[in-house]
């Protein structure tokens, strides 16, 4: 008999190496007896605790049957099941070429170990066309992952449903439950994170276009990186209601602990007399300026101003004549710029997540986090005392009112505590990065109040700070500028790219358009026949030419040029759209009747969202053209040059 366990264990030690090493130490025999028929795939397990069979009648059977139940989730890409069973009915599923992912949930470890030495899985593993969890150990963090780092995923998350594999596995109906519910919270929190409005990432464009000069004339993220790199401990100074409490025993550790402060606690900072080393900025909000402006002049020497190159032009005056480092945030219109020495920062979505990322970029030894409540004060605060906008910035009853209020659990354990879902989004982030750290950090939570955030150490501010050493006085950051030809290099290569895109862009909007256009012929055409009654004389090849050209345009996506210069403003103009076309997508075909039901649906589907792709292309290439404006004043490119463009089709 083959030894299909080392290749699936060698595959998982690739792909799931903590599974594999349980996998691998893991001593068999104690709960569970195999019995195997005649024909090799006829395999039954009885758990010895209950003298219960996995399967109550011929395995082979029962698994045929679950087979046959199946053929209706044939056009499914995405499959989720609780229990593995025997392992059969997964290996006749790989088989069909539409499914790209199979996630098993298994509650006993035993069961998986037996699968693993029955059936090859390893080179499904490898592909990720199947991934085995075990369901003690999927927490919130586990489940996001699955859809976070895969849009199709996302796209098909609204026809998810968690498969029990049969009726054994009933004696898990709480964890079932639980697990169930994990799932469905973070697919929700990956829809909420594609976001319903492209206004945000459309100004974001705009900004990091006018802001590309500025950004390869300043020291760039790889220069901060080394100035910082492996250095003891670094404390995250948030704006939460706790954060007034801790204000004393920060001023005592100023000296040795790098102090790595988000924008909204600079002022409250600078009027306790204590100076940060690094201040980060990560919106596009024209409000957030008013944190630099809010304080001194003389304030901002000799902190670094570390923000991105997505911010406001007021907030870039507001720190004229300061040491600023740009960074980029890590989206496809950031990376088309190919200026990787100044990325990437600020996957999450507030400042703190960002300070956090650069900590571990630079394997800082230790992060101690105070002011990050990300949750109200019990006396309905929300943010610190002397905060810009006020301590009750945002309201509990106001966000009640909104539906935005939410429980979330508190600081310590043993209750919960009143947050509203940006928050919550906020700490979800948070708790992802700290859970996806590739090294092991020590991070401490101060805070003393607001939500709990798990991964984290909760540890008095009074007590941690007794873990760094004061035996020296840490080192300043000294920066350095990039050379004369280095800056030229850089501002040569982005004034190509953004007329690339501008370019380029235009020819696959007019391609969109065309292929919109047909589509709406055609739609026009079946309503015209169907309103007199002649629908037998639409043709089937007509609409599989039609889905063809949608096809055609779909493959747009393929190109990382195009997705990188348009994905994250028009995401938010389709992605929903593709959630419900995701919905006729998997709809059986088992008859000619029924396929060109499914195709007439798809393409009358299809006439929207190419008309909202087409426009969501045009906002994105006229917000890039006047933003390339800008550059004028700095003799950097010509009107002439921009109005040129114009003449392209």
């Amino acid at each position: 008999m083959q030894d299909f366990f080392s290749l699936n264990l060698s595959a998982l030690a690739v792909k799931s190496p903590a599974l594999a090493l349980e996998l691998h130490d893991f001593k068999p025999n104690q709960h569970y007896e195999v019995f195997q028929g005649s024909d090799p795939l006829n395999i039954n397990i009885i758990d010895k605790r209950t003298n219960t069979a996995l399967f109550l009648t011929n395995p082979l059977e029962e698994t045929n049957a679950k087979i046959t139940e199946f053929a209706k989730y044939s056009h499914y890409p995405y499959l989720y099941f609780f229990g593995v069973g025997n392992g059969v009915l997964y290996k006749v599923l790989l088989q069909n070429e539409l499914l790209k992912r199979i996630v098993v949930l298994e509650p006993e470890l035993e069961l998986l170990f037996i699968v693993l030495h029955f059936m090859d899985f390893s080179s499904d593993i490898l592909e990720q066309r199947i991934i085995f969890l075990e369901a003690q150990k999927c927490d919130f963090t586990r489940i996001d992952t699955l859809f976070a780092t895969n849009r199709d995923a996302k796209i098909y998350s609204k026809v998810y449903d968690l498969h029990l594999f049969n009726a054994y596995y009933e004696r898990y109906a709480k964890l079932y439950i639980e697990i169930n519910k994990i799932f469905i919270r973070a697919i929700e929190h990956s829809v909420v994170s594609v976001g319903n409005d492209s206004r945000d990432s459309i100004i974001g464009i705009s900004h990091h276009i006018q802001n590309l000069p500025d950004v390869i004339k300043s020291p760039s993220l790889l220069n901060l990186l080394s100035q910082i790199k492996g250095r003891d401990t670094a404390i995250i100074v948030a704006t939460g209601p706790s954060l007034s409490k801790q204000i004393p025993y920060l001023k005592q550790i100023q000296d040795y602990a790098s102090i790595f402060c988000i924008d909204a606690s600079l002022p409250i900072l600078t009027k306790e007399g204590i100076k940060p080393d690094i201040v980060f900025s990560l919106e596009r909000v024209e409000l957030t300026a008013k944190f630099y402006e809010d304080t001194p002049k003389s304030a901002h020497k000799d902190i670094v101003f570390a923000i991105t190159s997505i911010v406001h032009k007021r907030l870039k005056d507001a720190l004229k004549g300061d040491l600023v480092q740009y960074s980029l945030r890590p989206f496809g219109y950031t990376n088309y710029f190919e200026l990787t020495e100044y990325g990437y920062l600020g996957i999450g979505m507030s400042a703190a997540n960002m300070a956090y990322e650069l900590i571990v970029h630079a394997r800082f030894k230790r992060c101690i986090i105070i002011g990050q409540d990300l949750a109200f004060g019990k006396d309905g605060t929300s943010h610190a005392k002397d905060a810009v906008y006020g301590t009750n910035e945002i309201k509990p009853e106001v966000m009640e009112k909104k539906g935005q209020k939410v429980m979330v659990e508190q600081y310590g354990g043993g209750g919960m505590i009143e947050s509203t879902r940006v928050w919550q989004l906020f700490l979800t982030f948070y708790e992802r990065d700290i859970a996806n750290t590739p090294y092991p950090i020590e991070v401490i939570n101060s805070t003393e109040g607001g939500a709990r955030i798990h991964g984290t150490k909760e540890i008095p501010f009074k007590e941690a700070i007794k873990l760094i050493d004061t035996t020296h006085k840490k080192s300043p950051i000294t920066l350095t500028y990039p050379t004369e030809q280095e800056y030229q290099a850089n501002l040569k290569k982005i004034k190509q790219k953004t007329l690339d895109w501008i370019t380029l862009g235009l020819k696959d909007k007019a391609f969109v358009e065309e292929v919109f256009l047909e589509v709406a012929a055609l739609t026009e055409r079946f309503e015209l026949l169907n309103k007199e009654g002649r629908l037998s004389e639409l043709e089937a090849h007509e609409l599989e030419s039609c889905i063809d050209r949608i096809q055609a345009v779909k493959e747009l996506f393929d190109e990382q040029r195009f997705r990188e210069c348009f994905m994250d403003a028009i995401q938010s103009y389709i992605f929903h759209q593709e959630m419900d076309i995701a919905k006729i997508l998997v709809t059986p075909t088992n008859t000619e009747e029924t396929k060109l039901i499914k195709q007439a649906e798809l393409i009358y589907a299809h006439k929207y969202w190419l008309f909202s792709l087409a426009g969501g292309m045009d906002a994105v290439i006229e917000v890039v053209k006047q933003a390339l404006r800008t550059w004028t004043t700095q003799g950097i490119i010509t009107e002439a040059e921009i109005n040129a463009l114009d003449s392209i089709k």
